[in-house]
């Protein structure tokens, strides 16, 4: 009976394992960029590029103030800056286009860090970007329910590719 139980233990722990590794688990950034960058990184079933964008915002009142209240519009293409939004029921809207000009799927996943996160919201994420497709997310910041202050972070596109064909009837 013992050995039955270090069996069930190691096989348990070894699926564990597996499941670690081909969930892509990627870990969060030890600091935030103030620039899009680019990295790729690999583990034994899948190859990956981070696209890495910064991203903030400044949720302001919307009452009566003696300064004028400047609104402005970003077009950087190398960030996610949301600029300023009146509190309440407001949001900012940006849009990230990808194409993927390869001859097979990749699977792409939004990742959001720092105290912006609750409140960004993707229109798809988690999904297959099949060969040669192209698509528009609109990234949405929802300041309903934020309070008055700033809000930074980074937004993360992960692009997962697969070493190995066989990998590809998992995403299905």
């Amino acid at each position: 009976m013992k050995k039955f139980k270090i069996k069930f233990m190691v096989a348990f722990f070894a699926t564990l394992a597996l499941l670690f590794i081909l969930s892509g688990y990627q870990p969060g950034p030890k600091e935030f960029v103030t620039n899009r960058t680019f990295e790729t990184r690999s583990d034994f079933f899948f190859n990956y590029e981070i696209i890495r964008y910064p991203s903030s915002v400044s949720v302001s009142s919307t009452g009566p103030t003696e300064e004028k209240l400047k609104i402005g519009v970003v077009v950087d293409p190398w960030n996610l800056n949301f600029g300023i939004i009146p509190v309440g029921k407001n949001f900012g809207t940006r849009f990230i286009d990808l194409e993927n000009p390869t001859d097979k799927d990749v699977k792409i996943n939004f990742k959001v860090y720092g105290n912006i996160s609750p409140f960004v919201n993707f229109t798809k994420n988690d999904f297959i970007l099949h060969k040669k497709e192209k698509i528009t997310i609109e990234v949405k910041f929802y300041a309903e329910q934020a309070k008055i202050g700033n809000y930074s972070g980074e937004i993360d596109v992960i692009i997962q590719k697969p070493k190995y064909d066989f990998l590809y009837n998992f995403w299905r």
